[in-house]
């Protein structure tokens, strides 16, 4: 519940519109179901029913940002949200599955409310994913303290938060 509230948080400020939002979500297969009702839930309370009219939730930057973040909406399958308005430059916060690392959501920076979620089973599987990559500009790490300073000593980012973002 904690994760999906700071993520949602994190993935929302500036509608994912900063360089250290979250890019991608590694998520342990047996909580997905889990996170995604709750961060359903962590939307609602930041935003409102309606995140379109939500005060608090900003528009994308311009049009040429915007046709390539909803661009990302045809990658994967979508879980939660989806939604978009080109004319408002509107685009509602995004949970997808069914990433493959080749696909450009996975490629390429976000700068937008949209978070691939990628599976692993193990600590070792996701380790090995991070650092398959170009080193990112934050990772967080959500779960015990402990496990979560060894994940930051076996990777390397720009700067590492655990059970919190931004």
């Amino acid at each position: 519940k904690i994760a999906a509230q700071r993520i949602a948080w994190g993935k929302t400020l500036n509608a994912g519109q900063t360089c250290i939002a979250p890019d991608y979500l590694l998520i342990h297969h047996s909580v997905t179901e889990k996170f995604i009702t709750e961060f359903k839930k962590a939307l609602t309370v930041l935003h409102g029913e309606d995140i379109k009219t939500s005060r608090h939730f900003v528009r994308i930057v311009n049009d040429k940002a915007f046709k390539r973040v909803s661009g990302y909406l045809k990658e994967g399958r979508i879980v939660l949200g989806g939604n978009f308005d080109e004319k408002e430059r509107y685009i509602e916060p995004t949970l997808l599955t069914d990433i493959k690392p080749t696909d450009r959501v996975m490629q390429e920076e976000i700068f937008g409310p949209v978070l691939p979620m990628v599976p692993f089973s193990t600590r070792d599987e996701a380790i090995r994913f991070i650092r398959e990559r170009e080193k990112p500009l934050a990772l967080y790490y959500f779960g015990k303290v402990k496990n979560g300073k060894e994940v930051i000593r076996l990777t390397s980012a720009g700067g590492s938060c655990i059970n919190d973002t931004i």
